[in-house]
Parts: C-alpha cells; structure tokens; sequence
C-alpha cells in the first residue's frame, strides 16, 4: 500500500513540473559568414564587464510589478548573469556599429585601446510592456587614464505583442532593444571622441 502511495505522489511531481525554463541570451546569434581578418592594425575598444544592480544579476528574467516589487520568471531564464550577457551583447552590437574597429572585452597586454566604461542604473520591464535602461558611460583614451567624454542615457523599448500578456520572448526582445539603442549612442560618443583627439 505504502509503495502504491509512493509511486502516486512520484506521478504527481513529474505531471506537475512541466517543462524546463526556457533559456535566453541578449546578444543576436554570429553571422554565419566565413572568413579571417587581420585585428593587429585596427584601432582597439575594450569593453570591461558592464556591472548591473546586484538584484538583476542573476539567471532571473525579472518584471518590476509596482514600485518596489520584482517578480522571476517561471517559464524562462538567461543564459549567464545578466552583467555578462549584457557585456556581449553590446561587444557584438558595437562590433556591427564599428566595423573597422576591434571592439574586445580583454586586449592585449600593452596594446593601446580606448576604455568604454558602462554602468547600468536601471534595467526594468513593466507589466505593460515598457523595458526602461539607464546607463552611465565613460570614455578613457588609449592612454587610460584621460577622459574623453562622460555621458548618461535612458532608453525606453516596448515588448511585442503585450495586449494580452507579457511573455518572456516579449521581454527579452524589449531589453535586448535598449541594448541595441544604448549601442548606437556609444558608437556616436565613440566616433565623436575620435574626432577630437589631436
């Protein structure tokens, strides 16, 4: 009777956890183009590991419901901590943005490169739709301790196809726009330093 009992509440527990999470990553898949370039005579930009608020930096895909309150995600996941998905999201953004530059997120040794240093604030999805980032960067000339210029944006996206709910495709598609939007205005910051130095 005992084992009869057993083997029920096992089949509940397997009916009732459903799928695995779905996992999710920030950054666009490598285009599928085959080929080699030479990297040692172009400019270098490197990207350190853009830090998040340390609630964000999980696994969690979260939604701010309310002022204060974040609810995780049943159904999906990231891939990695959001601070390194963010990282490469952006290398690979900037990369697309820049393409005779080598955007990295560890240089050489000794190898002369610009800094770009990004410090997330905020990086929040709301229940209706809205994903909201804001981000401070700076950015160090090759000798790496001159400033070139400090900037702060907030980028607003909002999530496909949110009349009915909120799904996790949905959010990860509003964040990774702000990424691609918070790209576009480190490029012009970029572009726009190299321009004035002497």
């Amino acid at each position: 009777m005992k084992s009869l009992a057993l083997a029920a509440l096992l089949l509940l527990a397997g009916c009732a956890s459903g799928p695995p999470p779905a996992t999710y990553v920030l950054s666009a898949p490598a285009e599928p183009v085959a080929g080699v370039l030479r990297e040692d005579d172009r400019p270098v930009v490197d990207l350190p590991t853009v830090p998040v608020p340390d609630y964000l930096d999980t696994s969690d895909i979260f939604v701010r419901d309310g002022r204060n309150e974040l609810k995780s995600s049943q159904t999906g996941r990231w891939g990695e901590r959001l601070s390194v998905g963010m990282t490469h999201a952006l290398i690979v953004a900037l990369a697309r943005r820049l393409p005779n530059v080598l955007v990295t997120h560890s240089p050489l040794s000794g190898q002369p490169a610009r800094d770009v240093l990004v410090d997330v604030e905020a990086f929040d999805t709301r229940p209706d739709g809205r994903c909201v980032l804001t981000a401070r960067w700076t950015i160090l000339r090759e000798d790496r301790r001159t400033i070139g210029s400090t900037e702060r944006g907030t980028f607003v996206t909002m999530a496909p196809g949110t009349a009915g709910s909120l799904t996790d495709a949905a959010i990860v598609s509003a964040m990774a726009a702000a990424v691609e939007q918070l790209a576009d205005h480190l490029a012009i910051s970029l572009g726009r330093d190299a321009g004035r130095r002497p």
